[in-house]
């Protein structure tokens, strides 16, 4: 049957309807352990690797085929600057410094003549998070989801798992939501909302030979090939030749936390980088043709559901560069949140050095041995433009992982973990609290 351009509308319109009944079943047990970390990404990564460095035994599920989330798979080639906004003080180090450096040594990080951060090869991060996870015994199950938990009270018992060898269950002590989306913290009974007017995703791809003017190209030509309105931007790969990470549009009005939503985000993405090929192609005059080399695995998901725990990080927090006597993490980025209907950059600057986040915007009395670590952390909208960028969540990682391994060995819940032995392991393991 011809396709007449509908049918990917219908497969996202089709009414759910019914249910059907499923069986008691016995699940077998993958594993027991003292922390499981769902979700791969480097907050996720870095969160077992400071558990596993505290003493736990560590599981670490991630649904991709690698580890790394928006920095591999989603193929966002840069980590913003470690320093303070006048450049003159470190304030971030610990596993994202590790990286950088280990990265740097093979060519796959280049932050010479740029003074905002550092381009990465994403492809080389992954091979080095996969050293990180198996030098520190870290128990990985890559193609696995996390389908629900087993709760008690207050307490996750265990989450049940899905991969090639079937549905099987893990048993922790305290578990640390890296999801992105907070699937395990909605399910645990946290408090969340998904805001009005989410900040769009973007498909990001690896192109070679694109030309330099290629937003204006765009904008000029962007009706021709379907493309609304737009905003982007691109980076360059280091170690390759005349190839950039691009991301150069959004794809509008998604909640990414929605299954059906999700997947028509995907494949509009994809048509959108195609678009701005054709784009490329007709428009870019005597420059070579482009080529395509790489598209996201999954798409860049910047904000979904944004969950209240025991404090609520604020504007002004960021803003005012406010210190808190719990705070585990530092960030020099500005406020940026992207209009959700345009896809500009809506930036406002700090008004001192740099911001805290402190731990209290990670745990909740309603899930007491459940720690929240990456973009769904509590925020507000505003300072959410400002912390969601992935050397302030490495960051966060690394002291859910320390907070986690201390409530297992305490057996005590999350939230009465005291957060200056947390920041006191957090120094002596290389991260910088300050």
């Amino acid at each position: 049957m011809p396709d007449d351009g509908r049918s990917a509308e219908r497969a996202t319109s089709m009414p759910v309807s019914g249910f059907v009944k499923e069986a008691p079943r016995r699940t077998p047990v993958a594993q027991t352990c003292d922390v499981c970390v769902l979700g791969g990404s480097c907050t996720g990564v870095f969160a077992a690797v400071r558990a596993a460095q505290t003493g736990a035994r560590v599981a670490l599920v991630e649904k991709q085929n690698a580890f790394g989330g928006v920095a591999t798979s989603g193929l966002v080639a840069i980590w913003h600057r470690l320093t303070d906004r006048n450049g003159d003080r470190t304030i971030i180090g610990g596993l994202t410094r590790t990286m950088i450096d280990r990265l740097t040594e093979i060519g796959a990080c280049d932050a010479e003549g740029w003074d905002h951060g550092f381009n990465i090869n994403s492809e080389e991060l992954k091979i080095e998070l996969d050293r990180l996870v198996v030098d520190y015994g870290i128990t990985p199950y890559l193609h696995t989801i996390y389908a629900s938990p087993l709760i008690e009270g207050r307490k996750v018992k265990a989450v049940f798992i899905e991969n090639k060898s079937g549905r099987q269950a893990v048993r922790a002590d305290v578990f640390v939501d890296a999801t992105g989306d907070g699937d395990l913290a909605r399910d645990a009974g946290i408090p969340f909302a998904v805001r009005d007017g989410l900040q769009p995703p973007t498909t990001c791809a690896d192109i070679q030979g694109l030309p330099g003017n290629i937003g204006d190209l765009i904008r000029a030509h962007r009706e021709e090939f379907g493309l609304a309105e737009d905003s982007g931007w691109a980076t360059p790969i280091p170690g390759t030749k005349d190839v950039r990470m691009c991301a150069l549009t959004h794809v509008f009005g998604t909640d990414a936390s929605d299954a059906r939503q999700l997947t028509a985000a995907e494949i509009e993405g994809r048509r959108q980088v195609r678009a701005c090929m054709d784009i490329a192609r007709k428009y870019g005059g005597a420059h070579d043709r482009p080529a395509l080399l790489d598209l996201c695995s999954y798409i860049g998901i910047r904000e979904t559901r944004s969950f209240t725990a025991d404090y609520v990080l604020t504007e002004e927090d960021v803003l005012s560069c406010r210190r808190f006597p719990d705070a585990i993490a530092n960030g020099s980025y500005h406020v940026d949140v992207h209009d959700p209907r345009t896809g500009a950059f809506r930036f406002k600057e700090p008004r001192g050095d740099f911001y805290q986040i402190p731990l209290s915007t990670m745990v909740s009395g309603r899930a007491e041995n459940v720690i929240m670590a990456g973009r769904m952390i509590s925020t507000d909208r505003s300072a959410f433009g400002a912390i969601r960028v992935m050397v302030n969540l490495n960051q966060v990682g690394e002291a859910a992982g320390v907070t986690a391994s201390l409530a297992a060995s305490g057996e005590i819940a999350v939230a009465e973990v005291d957060a200056a032995s947390v920041r006191e392991r957090l120094s002596e393991l290389g991260a910088l609290v300050i």
